[in-house]
């Protein structure tokens, strides 16, 4: 029995199961980074709906309440003049019965005045608040596109160490092929 042929059948048998088992890891990898793809190809659609609806949801409410700041600021001057010119004209009437009643309207200029500058403040708000919500999707989204990157760059190592490994094998097969060893007679 010779030795060297029952430890080249072991040597390749071992290497044969190896490589078949290997070859199962690669496949179940595929199929895991397959379905990581998919996964990610989902999240990055879901962010990208719900950035486009915040865009225009938000843009359009700011848009609305950005228009009616501007109509009540343009119309709020000519109001204030009219306010002005009734309390002279009442005041020339009765000193003593309209007081109570400009007073009133000032409270309520007052008032409004001080509503249209909340109301300001929220659309600053709510400008923010879209930018914000704008930032942490593209953030987000940039993440999950970063892990996608490295998962690729892994399998591309691991193709590159493959190839490199089954050519050397193909070399040591080569140099293992018998040529003429017996001796001549």
């Amino acid at each position: 029995m010779d030795w060297n042929l029952i430890g080249s059948i072991f040597w390749k048998f071992s290497l044969g199961v190896s490589l078949l088992a290997l070859t199962a890891l690669a496949g179940y990898l595929c199929a895991a980074v397959g379905s990581l793809r998919n996964s990610l190809n989902s999240i990055r659609n879901t962010l990208n709906s719900v950035e486009n609806m915040v865009n225009q949801e938000i843009g359009e409410l700011i848009t609305d309440v950005d228009k009616t700041v501007k109509e009540v600021n343009e119309e709020l001057p000519q109001l204030l003049q009219n306010l002005n010119g009734l309390t002279a004209s009442l005041q020339g009437i009765s000193e003593s019965e309209i007081q109570p009643t400009v007073h009133n309207i000032q409270e309520m200029s007052s008032a409004l005045n001080q509503s249209i500058q909340q109301l300001e403040e929220l659309v600053q708000k709510v400008s923010g608040f879209s930018g914000q919500t704008i930032e942490q999707a593209t953030f987000f989204r940039n993440q999950i596109a970063v892990s996608l990157a490295d998962i690729v760059s892994l399998w591309q190592g691991i193709k590159a160490g493959w190839d490199s490994f089954a050519a050397g094998q193909s070399r040591d097969s080569e140099e293992d092929t018998p040529t003429s060893d017996a001796p001549n007679e």
